[in-house]
């Protein structure tokens, strides 16, 4: 016989040989729970157990047995389990759980390693801390499955029982690729930074405990990231680096928000259980974005398949939630809904801490602390997601996301000079969004997306005496947004050395806005709409594994103005050793849609909350930022430190629409120390922020030094964190110029004095002994000495009143995970 058809002969005898071992091992293995089902009707007898615990152990089909005692010593023999007789027709079926001790070396230095993370089965990652040069994992199931984490180091997954048997564990060093470099941990634990583009990206299933929340609120988080401050002491009100909060893109799966979250920016809308992941671009924003000159928050919701159902019950002192994550087709189809709502007629001191300060300022200051005790004055807000997930095939998938943000005030207060008025105020916010998003790996180098995404908001407002000092008639405000978007993306990824990536959004923004008073004899509607074709082309180019490269070119064409907009961005990382790297970044963008600039923090003021569009009068915002920096990481010290300079040119002035500028720069210095079980830092910024509009003065948010001084302390089921935080007193900025001689005109001069506070929160996590059920309870105390901080003067009143900052704030927080 030929040579070669012997060959043949060969290769297809092993592929069935092989194959047919394949089929043998596939069909010779039955699953635990298939087995003990079997054992219940052939002996007619039953077993209770988890079966969460035993989902991954499997059984030999061909266990011989001629009576129940037998098959179950079979089982403990091969499973790992002990069988407890309840009666004479039943059993409970227990794990064999043991405490597991071992050390883990690097294997080139031979150094022990001292902290860890860990992740058993699917339950999600969690930190370890060695004593003595010694890592213990307690009651742990020996079929159980173990990955060991480490940052620069290679992966290791086992089982318990061979980790059990192996006292030293060794692990070896990464080969890194540049832009796969991520250090984590960078602020808390699910806080990464991410070196190819200098983005922070929170993992919110992974996160860490921060001072002064324990419910991962999303503002709260992003606030302690370096560059990022709220000078109101409102979370909404985040500022990046000298850019308002209405100039940062703010998305959740490609659904812009058009508003700072429930009860007036003091509370995030946007729930942690299904936001799983949140990318913070602090610097000149990625060339595939657009439309904003400030900073990126991009939220992505839950993304995968449930291999299981899955359920979360959150309850704190403000609201209630419920997430449910359910498989409809396995490994297909996958559904995750979501739902938090503020509690009716309920009032605590959290919540009363808020009214007071959203509230401050206005008819309802003299009532704040009285919210929900009285049906003359209620508000609520809930927000609602809802997401699919289907994976079509190995190279497409689609998903379809929803969102519904909601938020109700209604409120009426006696006038103390006429026995016979009654002032009220009816504030109603409304956000709603999709996105359906196609998703195709058309090859290995080539992949695509498809989106199409909505998002509706309407603010509706109608007052009656809600002046402080002269009392107004009937006032009526109707701001509406409505945002559709088309976009298109592809990457393709030439080499190991050069990608490319581009795309194109239409966009189409419809404003209307309507307003009516009575004693002003004002009855208006304003209807602005503008198509704006955006396009970008960037390519990312690494050399040596020592630099990397990002450039680009985003472009947007504005149908009203028939003007084209050029943006170049530019970014570059480069490694000068292990535990170096410099970077630095360049970029210009536009924003179309915007507010008009005010001279204060007035979120219960509805003519703040006004959307326009460039017209004749208002121009596209015009931003540029240039950032440089170095990060040095070693494995207890992380130093990062970066300068910038950024201006944002045409904007307008509310008072007068005069056209201006902010410009800030200065540098943010953040420095943090591992130790075993505490870690610490120190977050600095030094900064100047000016506006001018005819003449340049310092802005009324410009704080030039922010220092924080952060502690967090992990004792496995035990975590704290303490954060105390000094900010420079802000500039003194009365209405008009104004100086009547009132006695706070006169007490400052040129700045407020210093705010600082205390932050404080501590959680507790229990399992129970199946680890299929988690409690989380928390507990977290904003400004916890109760300072008493000044923000700024009041822009709406003659009597210079000051509004202030947060006072004493305590919020209890109950999570369940089943």
């Amino acid at each position: 016989m030929d040579n070669k058809y012997v060959s043949y002969y060969h290769i297809l005898f092993l592929l069935f040989l092989f194959g047919s071992t394949g089929i043998a091992q596939n069909t010779s293995f039955i699953k635990f729970s298939d087995k003990i089902e079997e054992l219940e009707k052939k002996f007619d007898i039953d077993f209770s157990y988890n079966h969460t615990t035993f989902k991954n152990i499997f059984l030999r089909r061909n266990i011989s047995c001629d009576n129940i005692q037998d098959c179950i010593k079979n089982i403990e023999q091969r499973a790992r389990v002990t069988f407890e007789k309840n009666n004479s027709e039943s059993y409970i079926i227990l794990p064999i759980r043991k405490n597991i001790n071992f050390q883990v070396i690097d294997d080139t230095s031979n150094s022990t390693i001292s902290t860890l993370e860990y992740q058993i089965n699917d339950h999600p990652v969690d930190y370890i801390f060695s004593t003595n040069e010694t890592f213990t994992l307690q009651n742990v199931f020996l079929l159980d499955s173990i990955s060991i984490h480490l940052y620069s180091f290679k992966s290791v997954k086992l089982k318990a029982e061979d980790l059990l048997n192996t006292p030293v564990l060794k692990l070896s060093k990464k080969q890194f690729q540049l832009d796969e470099i991520v250090l984590n941990s960078y602020v808390t634990k699910g806080i990464d930074s991410k070196i190819s583009d200098h983005s922070i990206q929170i993992n919110t299933q992974s996160l860490g405990l921060l001072a002064g929340e324990t419910d991962g609120d999303i503002f709260n988080v992003i606030n302690n990231i370096p560059g990022i401050h709220s000078p109101s002491g409102k979370p909404g009100n985040l500022n990046f680096r000298g850019n308002t909060f209405d100039q940062n893109l703010v998305q959740i799966d490609d659904i812009p928000i058009y508003h700072s979250g429930h009860f007036l920016g003091a509370i995030s809308p946007y729930n942690t259980s299904v936001v799983t992941d949140v990318e913070i671009q602090r610097n000149s924003l990625p060339v595939k974005w657009g439309g904003r000159v400030g900073g990126l928050i991009n939220m992505t919701t839950y993304d995968k398949i449930p291999k299981e159902n899955r359920y979360e019950i959150s309850i704190n002192s403000i609201l209630a939630g419920a997430t449910i994550k359910t498989k409809l087709i396995n490994k297909k189809l996958g559904l995750v809904v979501s739902g938090r709502s503020s509690y009716p007629n309920f009032n605590t001191p959290k919540l009363e801490a808020i009214s007071i300060l959203s509230f401050q300022g206005s008819r309802l200051e003299s009532v704040a602390d009285e919210v929900n005790s009285s049906s003359n004055f209620d508000i609520g807000f809930y927000d609602i997601n809802a997401k699919l997930n289907y994976d079509i095939n190995d190279q497409n998938a689609i998903t379809l996301s929803f969102i519904n943000i909601q938020n109700d005030l209604s409120a009426q207060v006696r006038n103390q000079n006429e026995d016979d008025e009654v002032d009220f105020r009816e504030l109603e916010l409304d956000n709603w969004g999709f996105t359906a998003k196609w998703q195709s790996q058309l090859s290995k180098k080539l992949k695509t997306e498809l989106r199409f995404s909505k998002s509706n908001f309407d603010l509706n407002s109608m007052s009656e005496g809600f002046v402080q000092n002269t009392r107004s008639d009937v006032e009526r405000f109707d701001n509406t947004v409505l945002d559709t978007r088309v976009i298109t993306e592809i990457t393709y990824d030439y080499n190991d050395h050069l990608s490319f990536e581009s795309g194109y959004t239409l966009t189409e923004h419809r404003l209307t806005s309507k307003e009516f008073g009575q004693q002003s004899n004002i009855d208006s509607e304003r209807r602005q709409s503008a198509i704006v074709h955006s396009n970008y082309i960037s390519f990312q180019k690494k050399w040596n594994e020592r630099l990397i490269i990002n450039f680009g070119l985003h472009n947007n064409y504005y149908s009203p103005l028939h003007n084209l907009y050029v943006n170049p961005r530019f970014s570059a990382s480069y490694l000068v050793n292990d535990q170096l790297y410099l970077k630095t970044s360049f970029g210009s963008s536009n924003q179309f849609i915007q507010k008009k600039f005010t001279n204060d923090f007035d979120d219960f003021n509805t003519t703040n909350q006004l959307w326009f569009l460039p017209n004749d009068e208002i121009r596209p915002l015009k931003g540029t930022q240039t950032m440089i920096g170095g990060i040095f990481d070693s494995s207890k010290w992380l130093i990062d430190l970066e300068l910038y300079h950024k201006k944002t040119n045409d904007i307008s002035q509310k008072s007068d629409d005069q056209l201006g500028s902010i410009t800030s720069f200065g540098t943010n210095l953040f420095i943090k120390k591992k130790w075993r079980r505490i870690e610490a830092f120190i977050n600095y910024s030094l900064s100047k922020t000016e506006t001018n509009f005819l003449e340049t003065s310092n802005a009324f948010f410009d704080q030039r030094h922010i220092i924080n001084l952060t502690g967090l302390v992990n004792l496995e089921k035990w975590k704290f964190a303490l954060s105390w935080g000094y900010f420079s007193g802000l500039p003194v900025i009365f209405p008009n110029d104004s100086n009547t001689g009132n006695t706070a005109t006169t007490e400052f001069s040129n700045r407020f004095p210093g705010l600082h506070q205390l932050d404080f929160s501590t959680s507790y996590t229990f399992y129970n002994t199946s680890k299929s059920f988690k409690t989380v309870i928390g507990l977290s105390i904003l400004n916890a000495y109760g300072q008493d901080n000044i923000v700024n003067a009041f822009q709406n009143q003659d009597d210079n009143s000051l509004r202030k900052a947060s006072r004493f704030s305590p919020n209890l927080q109950i999570n369940l995970f089943f």
